[in-house]
């Protein structure tokens, strides 16, 4: 993938030669929502300008605009040419002097009908190469996008298939990588322009996989673990990512969370990769599903009362501590610490009143999922499905510890990994053997993840952490974080 300094520049303005076709106008959605201003170029400048306003229309406060080829082309600091073959050295001719200075990202596939599902390539190699000798060296060509379907595109989530990018200038190859990771796609530096006929050809390959598997659009992906971790398995990360998932929404019951992540991850410019954790807080599974209590509607028992007479807490507050928990370990004034149902140790149960419902509405509190588990599990599920890549799921909570003061991101739902790194067997910096070392590694991306998710105000409940090390497992669960009461020397 694009490392170099040119993904993270920021182009502003962007032409799109045949925009009004499918790939060019999901394209064009696609980076006006990122913030550039799109300039839409076709044949026909007035169905541009028609265009560009349907699409302005459907993104208010979005900047898009209409013209033809040659006038979006002066207008643009990058150009994407996204027209059929048999009009590629036209456009380019037409539009030459214009691209003097610029980088010119050619998505051009050389299919010629009826054989679409036969490689065609042109006696230069590659469309792309054909460009550039068109152009000459005064336009940097990049090649990309041959192997994204447009309906892909279209759908505004994470695409399923990485991006082959194939350029003679490796800073225009960086520059392009970052601005496609922009938006939502996970693009790879493949090599020379010469390169750039092997995603063309892929695209015949790969409309031959759509007829005889009835696939719809399929597309590549680069597999394989980074150098890094692969030369040792033990081998420590090599830096860690947490990235906040902002802006979205404050959840109610029965909202679609995965939707509103994969939303979430792409509006932010994060394209998950293999390995990724998502982290997301309690509350937000708790609040989808449906975990809220209004305490006037809560039922009381003599054993409620009793707990809220030794702790001073409301009665019904006491009573769902009591049926959310096997044991109450200690009690104080305003304060409970039980033992869940589901095994953790942690004060009222987890049942938390900050961050749920209107303060002027009837006092409301949220119980953890019912099974934190198979809610991390079902989302990591929608998450993989959507975005085609292996990744981890944590629920965390704020939980205190024993014997320290203060509150630490914990996981109490986990999906997609072994919660407990087991280091023995593993030998130190001077060869012993390590012999009690367990690792509770979910605990510790749970806790990382906490520095961006908000305790209070800021309105962040979930983030991508990137770089953790840890086992991937389809097993895993936050269950087997919990000590077993026959190890529990304090009992």
């Amino acid at each position: 993938m694009s490392t170099g300094p040119g993904a993270e520049q920021l182009v502003s303005r962007i032409a799109i030669l045949g925009g009004a076709g499918a790939l060019g106008s999901a394209l064009a959605a696609r980076l006006a929502r990122a913030g550039h201003e799109i300039w839409i170029g076709s044949r026909d400048p007035q169905r541009a300008r028609d265009f560009a306003a349907a699409l302005s229309n459907d993104q208010p406060g979005a900047r898009i605009h209409g013209d033809g080829l040659l006038a979006c082309a002066s207008q643009a600091e990058i150009c994407i040419l996204t027209v059929p073959y048999a009009a590629h050295a036209e456009t380019l001719a037409l539009v030459k002097d214009a691209l003097a200075g610029k980088i010119l990202i050619d998505a051009t596939v050389p299919l010629k009908p009826p054989k679409v599902g036969t490689v065609q390539l042109p006696a230069a190699g590659s469309a792309a190469v054909e460009g550039q000798a068109l152009l000459g060296p005064q336009v940097r060509v990049v090649s990309a996008l041959q192997n994204i379907g447009a309906e892909k595109l279209a759908a505004g989530q994470a695409v399923d298939g990485d991006v082959l990018v194939a350029a003679d200038d490796a800073e225009a190859a960086a520059l392009v990588c970052g601005l496609l990771e922009r938006i939502g796609l996970r693009a790879w530096h493949v090599g020379p322009l010469a390169n750039s006929a092997a995603a063309e050809a892929m695209t015949s390959v790969l409309i031959q996989i759509n007829r005889r598997y009835k696939r719809v659009q399929a597309g590549l992906r680069i597999t394989g673990k980074a150098k890094a971790e692969a030369d040792s398995a033990h081998a420590g990360s090599s830096g860690v990512e947490i990235h906040p998932i902002r802006g979205l929404p404050l959840f109610a019951a029965g909202d679609n969370l995965a939707d509103a992540l994969a939303r979430g991850l792409i509006a932010n410019g994060l394209a998950p990769e293999d390995g990724d954790v998502v982290v997301v807080a309690q509350k937000a599974f708790s609040k989808v599903e449906g975990r809220a209590r209004t305490l006037s509607t809560v039922s009381l028992s003599p054993e409620g009362r009793d707990l809220a007479r030794k702790t001073g807490k409301p009665q019904a507050l006491s009573e769902l501590i009591l049926s959310e928990s096997v044991e109450v370990m200690r009690v104080r004034e305003n304060l409970v610490i039980t033992r869940h149902r589901l095994g953790h140790v942690a004060a009222n149960a987890g049942i938390d009143a900050s961050n749920v419902g209107d303060q002027n509405g009837p006092e409301t509190v949220l119980l953890w999922p019912a099974d934190p588990d198979a809610s991390a599990a079902a989302l990591r599920g929608a998450l993989q499905a959507r975005f085609g890549v292996r990744l981890a799921v944590i629920m965390s909570d704020s939980l205190g510890r024993a014997w320290r003061t203060g509150t630490l991101g914990t996981a109490i739902g986990v999906a997609g990994m072994n919660p407990i790194r087991d280091r023995r067997g593993e030998v130190d910096l001077f060869g012993r053997e390590l012999k009690v070392t367990l690792v509770a590694v979910a605990d510790e991306i749970a806790a990382a993840a906490s520095l961006v998710i908000g305790e209070a105000a800021e309105g962040v409940p979930a983030a991508l952490v990137r770089g953790a090390v840890y086992q991937p497992a389809e097993d895993g669960a936050a269950l087997h974080l919990v000590r077993p009461l026959e190890q529990d020397l304090f009992r």
